[in-house]
């Protein structure tokens, strides 16, 4: 029987068969572009955003955090069905989610007058670097695990992954605030591709290669040295709009190495609207 339930946000990026195959809810986050907001993987796919963008390209498009009544409904439902049920959110350093859950928390275990069954947890992470931590746990949970195994599950394999992204669209990053307009027009006359990880709770910057193919022969080098034994790591190829580029990446590395799963897949809006087209990334455990 299952005595756990497992909840995350959009912005895990999680294959949308996922959330079916081991009953995972998701909470949609909010993108606010041409003076409208949609909610993420419900309303807007990430082609109908990047069609936006090129239509007026000075239309940046901003996240916001999943709907506080949405968030109280999943919570109250799960309250007398499960034992436990466990929140999983993106970084409280990029998104306010994390603080407005344990508000909704807060609020229904004042009504309820005691302690909930509710449990959040704040992923010091962005997209796949957290969601496929989350498909583990769910799927540990979908087959009756106990709140300590779960939980186990997920920070063992949150703490041994690793997540590098190449950047094409600077132009984008510079519209965004994310970089200056200088560092924007040098990069773009140059070729220069950022290569970011995530540290400490944040996007940063790692590397940067001049050219793509540059690139995408460092991103595949980043995976590798740190591979010991091919059998014991998980390894996803992640993109948005750049299927042909990052099957190239991942012809690579399956000519040297055997990975014990390997998948690939395509990020959703709420990543696409901060990095633009192209992107291109690696994500894996070791």
């Amino acid at each position: 029987m299952r005595t756990v339930k497992i909840i995350t946000d959009s912005a895990s990026d999680l294959p949308a068969e996922f959330f079916e195959k081991y009953d995972i809810s998701m909470l949609p986050m909010g993108i606010v572009v041409d003076n409208k907001t949609y909610l993420d993987r419900v309303d807007l796919d990430l082609a109908t955003l990047f069609e936006i963008i090129k239509e007026n390209p000075q239309n940046v498009p901003k996240t916001v955090m999943p709907l506080a009544s949405t968030m109280t409904d999943e919570f109250r439902k799960n309250l007398q069905t499960f034992e436990h049920q466990i929140f999983v959110c993106i970084s409280s350093k990029g998104s306010g989610t994390y603080n407005l859950a344990n508000m909704v928390k807060s609020e229904i275990e004042e009504q309820i007058g005691g302690p909930s069954n509710i449990t959040v947890v704040d992923s010091m992470s962005f997209s796949a670097g957290y969601g496929l931590a989350v498909m583990k746990m769910a799927k540990a949970a979908y087959e009756g695990a106990d709140f300590n195994t779960v939980m186990s599950v997920f920070n063992n394999n949150l703490e041994r992954t690793h997540v590098f992204l190449i950047v094409d669209d600077l132009q984008h990053l510079q519209r965004g605030g994310r970089i200056n307009p200088s560092a924007a027009f040098v990069g773009e006359m140059l070729g220069i591709k950022p290569i970011l990880t995530i540290k400490n709770g944040m996007l940063d910057s790692f590397s940067k290669a001049r050219g793509k193919r540059k690139a995408i022969e460092m991103l595949a080098q980043l995976l590798l040295e740190r591979v010991k034994r091919a059998e014991d790591t998980n390894t996803y190829f992640v993109h948005t709009n750049a299927s042909q580029e990052v099957q190239l990446i991942k012809d690579y590395v399956l000519s040297k190495i055997t990975p014990n799963e390997t998948m690939t897949f395509e990020l959703g809006p709420c990543v696409g609207s901060h990095t633009g087209i192209g992107l291109l990334g690696i994500v894996f455990t070791v």
